[in-house]
């Protein structure tokens, strides 16, 4: 840590002095406490198409968590029961926060150990620190100012061609403390589970049954769409004040943007070039938008391949009976110029949409008064704009 001669301490983050000991990447994964796994199954998995990779049980068999992908990340989205909830995070899911951590990848397990000591220094309540399984990732969860959980964290298991993720026998004794400096790599812990006669095998992989009747672009998939990104994550605050400082002054993100609606100020905040990947709503907007009272949760983001997939989205969604609402107006998703709310089973609002505005080297967003309403109904094809497929990175094939 070093003074710089503008004031104010800065930190070495891989060779760059910054104002934090961490520099936020992007949204890694989003976890909701659920009370029933099996309907949140059937809508993410089953609906729209996340993919299996892991799940946890308890000592009588009794599932606890489910961690599903779009990707190669181990995990995107999790939906974790409630029963598990305990001490003060049990305290604010009574209280309505049902969300159960929005997660944000650092570059470096140095910056995880660094992160620790920054909030900690600024008063920030600690959840834990150490390592979690499944996923392999290291961790640290702090408290927002309203009790969201906010994880940041270092590595994640990736999940390759073969669809299967560590055995159980393959985690290692998880240590809940700040790591000691270095760690080994993971290929080293991989070949030491290999040199012990262990068998990678039983690692968990889903059963993908479903008749792959739809053309998506070329390839047979078992929906007309595939799910490519996450995020971003709206969320009710009851301060917006308190909140800006706290997600942009001691977590790094930038503030894209303020939007004035109904007289509530709203803010907009990035990570990285996407106009925002979390949205910070006055809680008195809640009441106002006629949305459910017992979540803090205003909307999950899951993000298209393409515009033809986002309205084919929606039509599948509806064919098998998934309600929609026009609860949020077009003014509080700005930079996403069409965006449809699906209800999932358990009341919270699912975004889907196409194209995020893509902020340059100047950090200004696009002036609000040269974006256009969408025109209703959607039509059927639209314009390209400057930031149509810009700044969406796809690995691999689509299934």
């Amino acid at each position: 840590m070093h003074e710089m001669k503008n004031g104010g301490a800065r930190h070495d983050v891989g060779g760059v002095m910054m104002r934090r000991p961490f520099k936020v990447r992007r949204l890694g994964h989003f976890a909701l406490w659920h009370t029933d796994l099996e309907a949140a199954r059937r809508f993410h998995v089953e609906l729209l198409g996340f993919r299996q990779t892991d799940y946890v049980r308890s000592p009588n068999g009794d599932p606890l968590a489910m961690f599903t992908s779009h990707g190669t990340d181990h995990h995107s989205f999790v939906a974790i029961h409630a029963s598990t909830a305990a001490d003060v995070r049990k305290a604010h899911l009574q209280n309505g926060i049902r969300i159960n951590q929005i997660s944000f990848q650092v570059g470096t397990l140095e910056e995880v150990a660094h992160a620790h000591a920054w909030f900690s220094g600024h008063d920030v309540p600690i959840s834990r620190i150490g390592r979690d399984f499944p996923g392999s990732n290291w961790a640290l969860y702090v408290f927002d100012p309203d009790g969201h959980r906010i994880e940041l964290f270092y590595g994640m298991e990736q999940i390759g061609w073969t669809r299967r993720s560590k055995p159980p026998a393959a985690y290692l004794p998880i240590p809940f403390d700040v790591p000691s400096l270095p760690q080994p790599a993971e290929i080293t812990e991989v070949q030491e589970f290999e040199r012990n006669g262990e068998s990678f095998a039983p690692g968990f992989r889903p059963e993908e049954s479903s008749p792959h009747d739809f053309n998506v672009g070329g390839i047979r998939l078992p929906r007309p769409f595939k799910v490519s990104e996450i995020g971003p994550i709206g969320i009710f605050v009851t301060d917006i004040d308190r909140s800006e400082r706290f997600y942009a002054e001691l977590l790094g993100l930038t503030k894209t943007e303020d939007v004035i609606y109904r007289g509530h100020r709203c803010v907009y905040l990035r990570a990285g070039t996407n106009h925002h990947c979390v949205a910070l709503i006055p809680v008195a907007l809640r009441d106002t938008l006629r949305l459910d009272g017992s979540t803090s949760l205003l909307s999950f983001g899951v993000g298209m391949g393409s515009y033809a997939q986002l309205r084919d989205a929606v039509a599948f969604l509806k064919s098998h009976g998934v309600r929609f609402t026009d609860s949020v107006p077009w003014e509080l998703h700005p930079g996403i110029e069409r965006a449809a709310y699906a209800i999932a089973d358990d009341g919270h609002l699912i975004q889907l949409y196409f194209g995020m505005e893509q902020i340059g080297w100047n950090g200004q967003p696009r002036p609000a008064a040269s974006r256009q309403k969408p025109s209703m109904p959607w039509p059927e094809v639209i314009e390209e704009s400057a930031d149509t497929y810009a700044g969406h990175t796809i690995q691999g094939p689509m299934a």
